[in-house]
């Protein structure tokens, strides 16, 4: 199979259909165009039609009449009939609607821009941290820092609280200089966008519909922005075959690494269980650990595997775990989603989580219709 160039390919340079994400010559995403009205990241005015108290949660429909739902806050005073700002953050899967959080959110690679909507507090010069980064914590002059430069790029005037995720953070807890600048670059294609296409509520009392609000990024800032700083090829005949090849592999069970080990990847209802069939291999444990984890990671990203994940990995010593753990770290950077390693159960079984977002692989009609139209291309 041909190897691929590192970087983006766009199957179209201008208007974007599909995009391909390959690094060390291995396609590790796939992104398409999607025109549906609850894509991820869409803004919407939702109305509430149920209120769980017991799990605070809301339910609710959208102008396109697709049910949603999302947390509640706990002392939100919404009932059932009002009308609420909402941004799509996963796909429905199974039976499950479509997923979101309350109010306005922005999400890049590196930050998050939450607008809490129409008459909220909108106090500037707010910049925190998320809650999932734990220890990880900037120290005050690198905090300083970066409120400069969210006051220069204008986010925090426009009444965007900004929120620093763990992927702009080192493993010490500290920020690289050298991403100040896809940062600052993020907080301002973000912001650029809102502005010249959202159509915010002044007042969402005075709202009697739901409507959508904002669409979203374009699929070629979206993910210039998840992966910044790659260059950008054009998907050429002789790589066409490669990812069309690598797609239809990513959406069968078995996946057979460079190195002769197979993964077994089997998705259940309560969680996604992997198998790793290291019979195949002449490596002793710790080393096809070391080998097979960069493809594992690889295949989580490419299938969108998400939810709890269980790994039967082959026996590692105690003392080899640390270890083991630290490369995990180290390639949950590479994903936008940032997996959480749970560490090992009692079992040996490696648990990651995964927060859910587009549909699996397998799932996406979207992607399925693209892919379907390059092979005839290719074909013709």
């Amino acid at each position: 199979m041909q190897q691929l160039t590192d970087g983006l390919l766009f199957d179209c340079l201008d208007d974007p259909r599909l995009i391909a994400v390959v690094e060390d010559g291995q396609l590790v995403d796939l992104w398409c165009e999607d025109t549906s009205p609850d894509r991820l990241g869409a803004v919407h005015l939702a109305r509430v039609t149920g209120r769980f108290a017991a799990h605070r949660r809301l339910s609710g429909q959208l102008a396109s009449g697709d049910a949603i739902s999302w947390p509640a806050k706990t002392q939100t005073g919404i009932t059932e009939g009002q009308l609420a700002l909402v941004t799509v953050t996963a796909a429905a899967r199974q039976d499950k609607p479509v997923q979101a959080v309350a109010g306005a959110e922005l999400a890049g690679r590196y930050t998050v821009l939450r607008w809490p909507g129409p008459g909220k507090d909108k106090s500037k010069g707010k910049v925190s941290l998320s809650r999932k980064a734990g220890a990880l914590k900037p120290d005050e002059e690198q905090i300083g820092r970066l409120q400069q430069l969210c006051q220069a790029t204008g986010v925090l005037d426009a009444g965007f609280e900004v929120i620093l995720r763990r992927t702009a953070l080192r493993p010490d807890g500290r920020l690289d200089p050298r991403d100040l600048a896809y940062i600052e670059a993020e907080l301002d294609g973000l912001l650029a966008d809102w502005t010249e296409q959202a159509v915010p509520p002044d007042d969402g009392r005075t709202e009697a519909q739901p409507r959508p609000i904002y669409n979203g990024l374009p699929l070629s800032s979206l993910v210039r922005l998840l992966y910044p700083g790659r260059p950008v090829h054009l998907l050429q005949t002789g790589d066409r075959a490669a990812v069309i090849t690598t797609y239809e592999q990513a959406r069968e069970n078995r996946y057979e690494t460079r190195q002769g080990a197979v993964l077994w990847i089997e998705e259940t209802r309560a969680a996604v269980m992997v198998d790793i069939d290291s019979a195949a291999s002449k490596l002793n444990p710790n080393r096809l650990c070391q080998t097979v984890l960069p493809e594992l990671f690889a295949q989580i990203r490419l299938r969108r595997l998400a939810g709890k994940i269980l790994i039967d990995m082959p026996y590692i010593a105690k003392d080899k775990r640390a270890g083991v753990l630290v490369e995990i770290d180290r390639l949950s950077r590479h994903d936008a989603r940032y997996p959480d390693c749970l560490g090992f159960t009692r079992s040996g079984l490696l648990e990651l989580s995964v927060r859910q977002g587009r549909p699996v692989l397998d799932k996406d009609e979207a992607l399925e219709a693209v892919i379907n139209q390059l092979a005839q291309r290719t074909a013709g």
